[in-house]
């Protein structure tokens, strides 16, 4: 890395005020499915909750940029499993939506920053991605 500050998801640069990425991200590299509803564990016929299916526009450790069908609400907590492309594990992790703009008929471009937690594969997602940009 060169010291250069990289966007994060704005491709216009007309709301660099809300720029907070500042590593080197991975362009499209990973498919994600997003839990917007749990299942409700009272009610086990109830169904499988409510999951969103998208594909990322880049990543990076701490942040991916996606577009999706429909808004997600900004400070959400969303579980989450991302797969790598180029790699056969998933990864269990929490990210918080941080910025969700209308794209139009194109749907909502959606910025959502990766929490730590113990209960999540983190650790191991940091070290895939870490490869990742090895490899590029």
């Amino acid at each position: 890395m060169n010291g250069e500050d990289y966007s994060f998801g704005h491709d216009d640069g007309s709301l660099s005020g809300a720029d907070q990425r500042r590593e080197f991200r991975l362009a499209g590299r990973a498919r994600l499915t997003l839990e917007l509803e749990a299942v409700d564990p009272e009610d086990p016929d109830a169904g499988a909750g409510k999951h969103l299916t998208c594909h990322t526009h880049d990543l990076s450790v701490n942040g991916i940029r996606l577009l999706t069908r429909e808004p997600l609400s900004k400070g959400a907590l969303l579980p989450m499993v991302v797969s790598l492309a180029d790699n056969e594990n998933s990864f269990k992790l929490t990210g918080e939506v941080v910025w969700c703009e209308s794209r139009g008929d194109a749907g909502w471009a959606v910025g959502l920053k990766v929490l730590f937690s113990d209960q999540t594969s983190y650790i191991d997602w940091v070290e895939a991605v870490g490869r990742a940009m090895i490899q590029d």
